[in-house]
């Protein structure tokens, strides 16, 4: 019986789709199932994604339609028969162990809903920048808006969790956080303390996927801050700050710098041991 199944929706992902699928294939846990979901691609991301039908554990789906992440992610939740479901991107790549250790964890610990990891971070060249951390133990709301919850492609979780939790077609570009927020005082959420993902963000167009998301959390502010007005117009100054400096260092060509300050330096060596496990699980 397959106990995991991978999810990853596309969209015009030919760029990096072939990593992200050869690293699912090059885990050292491999009694997995994976569906790739196209959301109406108009590039070779489909007949890429075709190319590993020939692994009988990964399944293609397309409609030619373009129904967005949030569709595409409630559906993939339907279609898992395993018991437990797991998030990935299309831009990113899976660290080897990540099945393997994700899995142990939820096994070990039944109480857990979800468990997430840290992440590396990478650019467009496959180059590693940065580590970025999460609490241990995400508990309450405010974790959430420290954003100390999860990486969202770095989660694994109980099917059943995801099944009774869907996300929200409302909050587009953050309906990760909405979710958190809507489940994490219910919940029993973790994070092991190591990189599990290389996860794609620098160099990577952003300014107005960055501006939309900027304007979902502050629908979540207002909705999660109602009874404290104090911490809710902090909250929102704050929120309107960081994207008017987005928006003044991408018209300078600077945002790498605002991107690169979300991660944690790493060393030389720890760097070249990451890049090592990075180019081992794409080959």
């Amino acid at each position: 019986m397959n106990l995991v199944y991978v999810g990853i929706p596309f969209y015009n992902a030919e760029k990096y789709l072939d990593y992200a699928i050869r690293s699912v294939l090059n885990q050292t846990y491999t009694n997995w199932k994976m569906t790739l979901i196209d959301d109406g691609s108009t590039d070779s991301s489909l007949a890429l994604a075709r190319k590993y039908t020939s692994d009988t554990r990964v399944k293609v789906i397309s409609d030619g339609r373009n129904k967005g992440l949030v569709y595409r992610l409630n559906e993939l939740v339907k279609l898992s028969d395993c018991k437990y479901f797991v998030r990935m991107d299309a831009d990113d790549i899976m660290h080897p162990q990540r099945l393997e250790k994700q899995l142990r964890y939820l096994e070990e610990h039944p109480q857990a809903d979800v468990v997430g990891s840290w992440a590396y971070s990478i650019d467009t060249g496959n180059r590693v920048v940065g580590i970025l951390k999460n609490k241990v133990n995400p508990s309450v709301i405010g974790d959430v808006f420290a954003h100390a919850c999860f990486i969202h492609p770095s989660v694994m979780g109980k099917r059943d969790w995801f099944s009774n939790n869907p996300y929200d077609s409302r909050y587009i570009r953050v309906e990760d956080m909405e979710l958190w927020c809507r489940t994490i005082e219910k919940s029993n959420f973790y994070n092991l303390s190591e990189p599990l993902l290389f996860y794609r963000e620098i160099g990577v167009p952003y300014l107005c996927k960055y501006l939309l998301s900027m304007k979902g959390v502050r629908t979540l502010i207002i909705k999660y801050y109602s009874a404290n007005l104090l911490k809710r117009y902090g909250m929102l100054i704050i929120n309107y700050v960081k994207c008017l400096l987005y928006a003044l260092f991408t018209v300078f060509g600077l945002q790498n710098i605002l991107i690169k300050r979300r991660s944690n330096s790493i060393s030389f060596k720890l760097k070249t041991e990451a890049s090592s496990k990075l180019m081992a699980v794409i080959k």
